[in-house]
């Protein structure tokens, strides 16, 4: 799943581990804007307990934190936002 945000695209996915109790998310943050183009955001990376949430829930969760992580670099460059 991708969302455009702030800039940015936000590429998540999540799947199960090899053991099958944790979601494996991440999100991939790629600037796609002129002003954004050349930002390097780390992927954001969540493991979940697949017993205390659902797949979806857990896409949210990270999408979330990606979000997250764009408004807090988009807070250190005044001239961006």
């Amino acid at each position: 799943m991708a969302v455009e945000y702030r800039g940015f695209r936000v590429t998540v996915d999540a799947k199960a581990d090899a053991t099958d109790t944790q979601w494996q998310c991440r999100a991939e943050l790629q600037g796609i804007e002129a002003q954004t183009q050349q930002a390097t955001l780390p992927a954001v990376v969540l493991e979940i307990p697949k017993l205390k949430i659902d797949v979806l829930m857990a896409l949210s969760v990270v999408e979330q934190s990606a979000k997250q992580s764009i408004d807090e670099w988009h807070a250190k460059q005044p001239a961006v936002a």
